[in-house]
């Protein structure tokens, strides 16, 4: 079992939350939407033309009906991957709302098609959901991992001693507070467990409740997406209308292939907010969140997701 090992320089780095983020150091961001430098060697470049060709040409075949959809997105991801390779300029694709592209193309293409492959999963059906995690954050000197089980009506962290009023052997146990369920902050309301089924999986509609009214709010946008992506027992419906949105937020842009702190490959992509940037790295097999980087004025560090998913009990 994981259990949280948090070590501090200074009593105040205790009341900061959760950081995640990481340095970047070697990583250089793309100053234009869907452009990268060319790759080296002629032969590289060819291998990337001929695949673009070759998705194309899948693209414009006949396809059953009921496979057509999934098909055309995954030929136009292919589309996408080999002219980042060949440092080409993918074609832009339009917004939730059919508006001019919001996300680089590249960004859009990459995470609707992730949207896709994460409407395919099978709805999670267990008494917990389990977050591994683990963190680090150079600049107040804190890091840790992290278990977290949550269910209708708790929140139970992972312990390695000590006992107080919830904390007893392995287990800190918090209960869930007004309504007893615990809850998710949606805009500005309070979505419970049974409540997340009642949100819509229209993107536009979804991007609405995440902006809570708000005009100007799209820092706060991106970060539920990633909370809930994380942390809550999202139907496979809600977790792509999830990747959707995220797709037509302004200023998100591809980084392209890349590993987390674990080794692991997936592919980033980046976005700045109000007072942060982001670095997200997804698994575009599964759907899921490899790593968040952040950088801001608590410094550059990450959260690792060692694994997310359905838990039938404590472990």
């Amino acid at each position: 079992m994981t259990t949280t090992r948090i070590t501090t320089t200074d009593d105040d780095a205790r009341n900061v939350d959760e950081p995640d983020f990481l340095d970047f150091a070697g990583a250089e961001m793309l100053r234009a939407a869907g452009r990268v430098e060319p790759a080296e060697g002629a032969a590289a470049v060819d291998a990337a033309r001929r695949a673009v060709r070759d998705a194309v040409e899948r693209d414009m075949a006949p396809a059953p009906l009921d496979r057509g959809r999934r098909r055309r997105r995954f030929a136009v991801a292919a589309v996408a991957v080999a002219a980042v390779a060949a440092g080409f300029f993918v074609l832009p694709v339009t917004g939730v709302d059919g508006a001019p592209p919001a996300a680089s193309a590249n960004a859009a293409t990459f995470l609707r098609d992730v949207a896709a492959t994460a409407a395919e999963k099978p709805a999670p059906d267990a008494r917990y959901w389990k977050v591994e995690r683990r963190f680090d954050n150079r600049e107040k000197a804190i890091s840790g991992e992290q278990t977290t089980w949550y269910s209708r009506t708790s929140t139970v962290i992972s312990h390695d001693g000590g006992e107080s009023s919830v904390c007893h052997g392995d287990y800190c146990t918090f209960p869930a507070g007004d309504g007893g369920q615990t809850h998710w902050t949606i805009g500005r309301e309070r979505v419970t467990w049974d409540g997340l089924a009642e949100l819509p999986t229209d993107p536009k509609a979804l991007r609405a409740k995440l902006l809570g009214g708000s005009t100007d709010g799209r820092g706060s946008v991106n970060n539920q997406i990633v909370n809930l992506l994380v942390t809550a027992p999202a139907r496979p419906e809600l977790r792509a209308a999830l990747f959707e949105v995220l797709a037509g937020m302004d200023g998100v842009h591809l980084v392209g292939p890349m590993k987390d702190g674990e080794g692991r490959r997936g592919v980033a992509v980046k976005w700045k907010g109000p007072q942060l940037s982001h670095v997200l790295i997804v698994d575009p097999a599964t759907s899921k969140l490899l790593e968040h980087r952040e950088d801001g004025r608590f410094g550059p560090g990450v959260t690792t997701f060692l694994s997310t998913g359905p838990a039938s009990e404590l472990d």
